[in-house]
């Protein structure tokens, strides 16, 4: 089912990230000379800007304060040309932060983040807008609260043509519901995948398969230097990751989300989306951006060009 105008709304976090270079390896309980620069992030907010940047209509429905922070985001959210009709403003709270403090090369060493507001984000907000939105192409992160995420997964299983979450980290993903029925596609790490699982031994392989059984349609499973395993009912496809002179590490997940969400709503199969969103990570990680400012398909499909087969 073709969703809506071609658009994809994002349902989750958008934050202010303040980033940290240390200038040597870092040695914890002591001060670290580092570099620091803010920037915009959160998942669902990179996802839709690397959407649109792609050409693609995109939308987010988030939760701001109503501080410098929130402003500063919905003018460039409004700059970018995603639609913020539902980005909402909290009284209540300061606008969510992201900080993340990165090795010399650009590894992420620590992050830590302040999302309480997301917890606003509830089930009764999801229903007011959802005749709007289910129409569309969904993608959701886990910064959403349990109860929103399971309305969520439960409102797709009736009327949705897809819904694509993404597990965030080991501790949101427990977020998620043991039945997936509904969900068209989940992004996931093996860290991620263990923690659902409960399993801190199982392989790659077994964990992409357990997962599918729990009733989504397709699972992105990431696995760092080993590239990906991408299944869905026909069976898995194993991509190798690309190599990267890592800039900074931050939105390459966001990247390979973006990516592949427009590619499958082009029409491609899973394994071309996930090779270009692959390709789309190692870009993403070789710039200081969380998302990089010059991502295109006819970038994305220069680069895939020049991948061996």
């Amino acid at each position: 089912m073709k969703p809506e105008a071609g658009r994809i709304v994002c349902i989750g976090g958008a934050t202010v990230d303040r980033k940290y270079r240390t200038r040597a390896p870092i040695h914890f309980r002591t001060s670290n000379p580092a570099m620091a620069e803010r920037s915009f992030g959160g998942v669902a907010r990179n996802v839709a800007e690397g959407i649109a940047r792609l050409g693609t209509k995109s939308s987010l429905v988030s939760l701001l304060g109503n501080d410098e922070n929130g402003r500063a985001i919905r003018a460039e959210l409004a700059r970018l040309g995603i639609d913020i009709r539902h980005v909402g403003i909290s009284e209540d709270h300061a606008t969510a932060e992201y900080v993340a403090v990165l090795e010399p090369e650009g590894d992420l060493a620590l992050g830590l983040a302040d999302m309480a507001i997301f917890d606003a984000l509830d089930p009764a907000f999801l229903r007011r807008i959802w005749a709007e939105i289910a129409p569309s192409w969904i993608f959701a992160d886990c910064n959403l609260p349990s109860p929103t995420l399971r309305e969520l997964i439960g409102l797709a299983r009736r009327r949705c043509p897809m819904l694509a979450i993404d597990a965030v980290s080991a501790v949101k993903v427990m977020r998620l519901p043991r039945d997936l029925t509904g969900v068209g596609l989940l992004f996931l790490n093996m860290d991620e995948a263990r923690s659902l699982l409960d399993d801190t031994g199982i392989s790659p392989d077994a964990a992409a398969a357990a997962l599918l059984a729990r009733g989504p349609e397709r699972i992105v499973l990431t696995l760092g230097e080993g590239g990906l395993i991408a299944t869905d009912r026909t069976g898995p496809t194993r991509v190798h990751a690309i190599p990267a002179r890592v800039v900074d590490a931050t939105g390459a997940g966001d990247a390979l989300i973006a990516v592949t969400l427009v590619a499958l709503l082009e029409g491609r199969s899973l394994a071309e989306a996930v090779r270009m969103g692959t390709v789309a990570a190692a870009l993403t990680m070789e710039c200081p951006a969380s998302v990089r400012p010059d991502l295109t398909l006819a970038l994305l499909e220069s680069a895939v060009a020049g991948q061996p087969a």
